[in-house]
């Protein structure tokens, strides 16, 4: 771990971002009522936030136009961040176009620097080692997939949250309903 980091290595990877697995780190998802409309520069943020962690949506933080002058001003009241919906760096989605991957390796970069603690919640699966390196990824042929995202970006960004933990569930089961079906 770099010196000075302890803070941004308190984060998590989390997937699918349950009630108890997210309950486990002290993250309940805000209630409508802390929702906030922020403007760190001249950018608008919907966001949730709770004392000093802000919670926003990875489309609402890296599918706009946020720039890292926002992300740096929002670092500035913040000392714990909760990035959800974060989509997965190996399928490819207009959630995960290549400027909002390049949005959030910024953004992820700026919380590395400043040593924010930092919460990535996703459906999953959340591995960009896999996505900057197809020959590694076990579900596509070497060389027969093509991501949205640049080999370099996703290298860094793999980097940096390696540092990470990571609590992921079990494959998915099927519930049954009680009245049986």
């Amino acid at each position: 771990m770099a010196p000075g980091q302890d803070g941004f290595s308190r984060g998590r990877i989390i997937t699918p971002g349950t009630p108890a697995q997210l309950g486990a780190f002290g993250l309940f998802p805000p209630s409508k009522s802390q929702e906030r409309i922020l403007t760190p520069t001249t950018q608008r943020l919907t966001v949730k936030a709770a004392d000093d962690v802000l919670w926003v949506g990875f489309a609402e933080l890296c599918g706009g136009r946020m720039s890292t002058a926002d992300y740096l001003a929002l670092a500035e009241d913040y000392d714990a961040w909760v990035i959800d919906g974060v989509p997965s760096p190996t399928v490819e989605s207009a959630a995960g176009s290549a400027s909002a991957w390049q949005r959030f390796s910024d953004v992820v970069d700026v919380l590395y620097d400043r040593d924010i603690t930092l919460f990535l919640v996703g459906h999953g699966p959340l591995d960009w080692g896999l996505a900057g390196d197809p020959a590694r990824d076990p579900k596509h042929p070497s060389g027969s997939r093509q991501t949205s995202a640049p080999t370099v970006d996703m290298a860094r960004i793999a980097s940096r949250l390696s540092l990470l933990g990571r609590v992921e569930a079990p494959e998915p089961f099927e519930e049954v309903e009680a009245g049986g079906s």
